[in-house]
């Protein structure tokens, strides 16, 4: 039975399925009433609710330490994610010219060659699962594409069935044969002119030394999980929509639709719901008094459903007038990635629409559950015609 507001903002637990049902509105209450709202889940933290809040924690990294990131531990790092500064300054130093929006488009006809695969397996069937069919092999393909970049095909085909083993599975075994097909890919990097994310991983150095292999590994882990979920599960959530309002395939054939109604999409369909940040002296944060050691899980979903920052926030509002979200993250752990990831949803949505037209939501679930730090439907059927 799922429990109701009153019971959850007594003992919030955001990975509690009884509350996941109507947690959302319990975070719009917590935001009036208790927005830095204390638990005693797994350990006890406290969820930051008011975008306001959530923005002073993730602008000041002295004050709120990502080294742990995962409200309940992250076996591994997750380089920058779990890196404050300054060795977060040095990595993010060399990796931004990589997730630039120039240098990625030099790899946008191969991620166009990846949807068009994928559409060619379902166009003529009428009907898809967009988790299946669609978001995965694309979103999986691209990353495994940039990631191993090498003239090895077969290394590059045996990256792509691992990271789609990820996306699927997301098991410690998928990880770990994850980092030994970058290990090989990183020993093949040779020359001084090869430019892409392994040969920079090979070659860079952070405070005048090379990196380490636990280094290396645990960038090709966080842009494996913040290149996989995030990205597929926003493709699932626009589909859905594209499906079920009609007023949406016009937007999303609009030229450029990515540069407003995308960060609409966004902010509405929040896929990282929550990150972990740890005190680490004593402080004030939203009237609450927080003390060093202290969790918080930043609550980036309930921060861009904050009506004192967005007008209507529970409404998507594609004529929505511009304003910066949480969708992303804010401050210096800003999301490496988010040029990736708006190059692919134009991709991605440019190419279905280029094959098929007149959506129809089918059946399937429809959302993840809100609380977990990466909320993605597990399947989406939908109907279509065919161009």
């Amino acid at each position: 039975m799922s429990k109701s507001v009153a019971e959850i903002l007594k003992n919030v637990d955001l990975y509690a399925d009884d509350q996941s049902d109507n947690l959302i509105d319990a975070l719009a209450v917590a935001r009036t009433e208790c927005p830095v709202l204390h638990t005693d889940a797994d350990g006890g933290y406290y969820v930051i609710t008011r975008y306001e809040d959530v923005r002073t924690v993730c602008e000041n990294p002295d004050i709120f330490s990502s080294a742990q990131p995962g409200l309940r531990g992250v076996p591994v790092r997750v380089i920058p994610v779990d890196s404050d500064p300054p060795e977060h300054q040095h990595f993010r130093h060399f990796l931004n010219h990589y997730f630039s929006r120039t240098f990625l488009l030099r790899y946008e006809e191969r991620m166009r060659e990846i949807a068009r695969d994928a559409i060619a397996e379902f166009i003529d069937k009428g009907s898809l699962d967009v988790v299946r069919d669609y978001a995965v092999p694309f979103s999986a393909g691209s990353l495994a594409r940039i990631v191993f970049a090498t003239d090895n095909q077969d290394l590059v085909q045996r990256g792509v069935l691992a990271v789609n083993r990820v996306a699927v599975e997301s098991t410690p075994e998928t990880f770990q044969k994850v980092a030994e097909l970058a290990m090989e890919a990183m020993a093949e990097v040779r020359g001084p002119d090869r430019e892409d994310v392994l040969a920079a991983l090979v070659t860079a150095e952070v405070d005048g030394r090379p990196l380490t292999v636990e280094e290396r590994l645990g960038i090709v882990t966080a842009l494996l999980l913040g290149g996989l979920d995030t990205t597929r599960g926003m493709i699932v959530h626009i589909a859905y929509h594209l499906a079920t309002r009609p007023e949406i395939e016009p937007v999303l054939r609009t030229p450029d639709w990515w540069h407003g109604a995308l960060d609409e999409f966004l902010r509405y369909e929040t896929t990282v719901s929550f990150m972990a940040r740890t005190v680490t002296r004593d402080t004030e944060l939203g009237g609450t008094q927080l003390k060093a050691g202290d969790r918080l899980a930043v609550h980036f979903y309930s921060a861009n459903r904050d009506a004192d920052r967005f007008e209507r926030p529970d409404q998507l509002d594609l004529e929505r007038p511009n304003k910066p979200n949480a969708a992303f993250g804010i401050g210096i752990h800003r999301c490496l990635g988010q040029n990736f990831a708006r190059i692919q949803l134009a991709i991605a949505f440019e190419e279905l629409l280029a094959r098929a037209t007149n959506f129809r939501f089918q059946g399937g679930e429809l959302r993840g559950v809100a609380g977990v730090p990466l909320g993605t439907p597990e399947q989406l059927w939908l109907a279509f015609d065919r161009r």
